[in-house]
Order: C-alpha cells, then structure tokens, then sequence
C-alpha cells in the first residue's frame, strides 16, 4: 500500500513558517507556492495502491417508505467489491452535529431527494456506477411535506417531531407603540455554498481493525466522534487527517462522505477513495436556511426605534443539522445592531422533506438582515 501521507507532503511541499514574524509582517502564505504551481494535492487528489472507489446510491424522492432493497444484481457486477445498506452499519445508526437524528443509510423511510440508501465500492468509478443503477428499490411513496408555514401542523415526517426549535424573545414593555408603524414579509430562499472542490476523502483500513481518514472537513474532532460512534469503534480506532481544503463556508461541519468510505474501507480490508461530482455536492451537503419572516417597526416621529416585532420561520429541510444554532442567532440578531427598547421575536425552525439546512456563512444572522435592513428602508420612507 501506497503510504498516502508521504505522497501528499511530496506533492504539496508546504514551507516552515518564518521565524520571528511580527504584526505588520507580509509573511508567505505556507501553501502558495504549491496551489500556484499546481502541486497541491486536494482531497480528491489522493490515491493509494490497490484502492477502490465509493458510489453513493441516493434516493430520487422527497418522502418514501422503502418497501424492500436487492443488493443481489449489483454484487453480480463484475469488479464490484462490496454493496452496503443501512443492515451493514455495525455501530449507531445516526449521526448529527447537534442531535444524531440523520441515518447513515435509510433504513425504512428516504426523507428529502438525494438521501442516502446504499454505497458501493468497486475497482472502477464507471463500474460502481453500474452497480448502483442494478441496486432494485421498492419505494411506496408518500405525500411529502414542502411548506415549512404548515410543517407545525402537519403529522410528523420524523420520529423527533416536526418542531426543531423555537426561540420567543420578549424585552420591555410589551403594550407599547411608535408613532410610525411600518410592516413587510420577507423570504430568502435556499442557497448553496459551492465550494471549488466538492467532497472528497480517503479512507484506509489499518489491518488491525481500525481505519484513517483523509478528508476535506471543518471540525476534525465532531467527525471522528461521529464516524466512530457508527463504526462501533473507540475514537481512538478512528484517525482523521486534514486533507487539502478547496473552500468550505459551512457545508463542510456536517458529515458526508466519511462514514461510507470508512464503512467501505473495513468491510473490504481495501483504500478506498470517494469523490463526489457537482451534481451529487448540490445533494450530498447542507444549505442555508430558507426563511420567511414578517416584521413590524414602530419609531417616533423622530426616527427613533420604539418596538419591533418579528416571526421568523426557517426550512431546516429532513434533518436538523446545525438548526438548533441557526434559529438561536436568528432570534438574537432579528432585530439588527440597533437600540430597540421593546421586543417580541418568535423564531421557529422546522423540518420539511426539502433537503436538509445547516451552516453558512453568517447563518441565521444573514437572513434577519435583509429583513431587518428593509424595515428601515421602510421606516426613512414613511
């Protein structure tokens, strides 16, 4: 086996940092000089002798019960090593930044388009294609719930409820009104982080059981928990190592690839590299928060914030993610950086089968700003 550390450092040769450096100083970036010459190797840009390649099969519907799953025609593929289902997961079942409510594979129900069902490794990207597309699924499917305004009422899409959280805010006097009063609804729809390099990792079994992970990630630490608690593994089994970064923004907090292609690796005793495509990137990581928020401004005649009011809604998609983060800086910041002597936010963060929410930059902040900032747009006008 190809040492995968010792080829990295060889074709991303990364310069000790000066010594001596001081504020002001211009220093040189460590790993310039290898990005500009293009000798930087990129998480998808790792290899290793005898390596196989990942696929991910992903569900084509929002909400779906999984009737019955045959593995048997992709195992006849020639060159496919190993087809793996939610059967397969030897540890925890789910997984989560904040609550462990995401599975690793659908055991029963497929909740957003894109969730996971089945991995595949084989000794060619074509041929792993190939045995995702012989995989048979028997879905029955459901009535998916789209509109985050209904999701309070609607009947549970998870086993945790359709409420993630919800923050109520209430400061000074709550009977209070300005003389200028301004309203607006406002929406920031889904957006996604599109990163350069799209997720990518290498997972190596160390023969002994246990197993390395190169990956392109944010929070090495919350990944090896997260990885280890569904490989039924002790952390200290479980090795990640940063690999190179092409940009990130938030999306990459959560877990993507890394239990698959550690779950891959340990079944075949064999590396194995996968690499998501652009299209599959859209599918196989978080967003930013869809909001709806309305807003209602009294000021004096003056110019001077009496009150606001705000409901704000966010769509956390499937799974929660960080939810329970963004919808607390939704509530805090709701009202901007301004001097406001009553308040009465109710922010709320729900789930729906759209695909799952988490971090972005600014998350939660973002949204209530164009809200906010056209409130007082509003309010100079009136």
């Amino acid at each position: 086996m190809t040492d995968t550390t010792t080829d990295t450092t060889t074709r991303s040769p990364v310069a000790p940092p000066a010594a001596g450096g001081c504020l002001g100083d211009s220093p040189v970036r460590p790993d310039a000089p290898a990005k500009v010459a293009g000798r930087f190797a990129f998480a998808s840009d790792l290899d290793a002798e005898g390596v196989l390649f990942g696929r991910t099969l992903r569900s084509p519907h929002p909400y779906a019960r999984i009737r019955s799953i045959d593995v048997g025609p992709a195992l006849t593929v020639a060159g496919v090593a190993t087809v793996l289902t939610a059967e397969d997961v030897p540890g925890q079942l789910h997984y989560g930044l904040i609550s462990a409510d995401q599975p690793v594979f659908a055991p029963d129900v497929v909740r957003y388009v894109g969730e996971a069902v089945a991995v595949v490794a084989a000794d060619h990207p074509d041929t792993a294609r190939r045995a995702l597309e012989a995989i048979v699924i028997d879905y029955e499917l459901l009535d998916p719930l789209v509109d985050p305004t209904t999701a309070e009422a609607a009947p549970p899409i998870h086993p945790d409820g359709n409420v993630v959280r919800r923050i109520v805010i209430e400061h000074g006097d709550q009977g209070v009104e300005g003389e200028v009063v301004v309203e607006g609804v406002y929406a920031v729809g889904m957006q996604d982080q599109a990163f350069l390099g799209p997720e990518a990792g290498l997972a190596v079994p160390d023969g002994q059981g246990g197993v390395d992970l190169w990956v392109a990630t944010q929070w090495l630490h919350h990944d090896r928990d997260q990885v280890a608690a569904c490989l039924g593994l002790p952390v200290d089994d479980v090795r990640l190592h940063l690999a190179g970064v092409g940009g990130a923004f938030g999306a990459r907090e959560d877990v993507s690839i890394q239990v698959h292609a550690c779950l891959l690796a340990l079944r075949t005793g064999r590396p194995v590299r996968m690499s998501y495509q652009r299209a599959e990137s859209f599918l196989g990581h978080v967003h930013r928060h869809p909001a709806q928020m309305r807003y209602r401004h009294h000021a004096d005649r003056d110019g001077r914030l009496v009150r606001v009011e705000a409901e704000v809604l966010f769509d956390g998609g499937a799974y929660a993610s960080s939810s329970f983060a963004v919808v607390a800086n939704g509530a805090r910041f709701a009202c901007g950086p301004y001097k406001v002597p009553s308040a009465r936010i109710d922010a709320v963060v729900v789930r729906t089968n759209n695909p799952p929410c988490g971090a972005m930059r600014g998350f939660g902040a973002v949204q209530v700003c164009f809200a906010h900032e056209a409130q007082m747009d509003r309010l100079a006008a009136a």
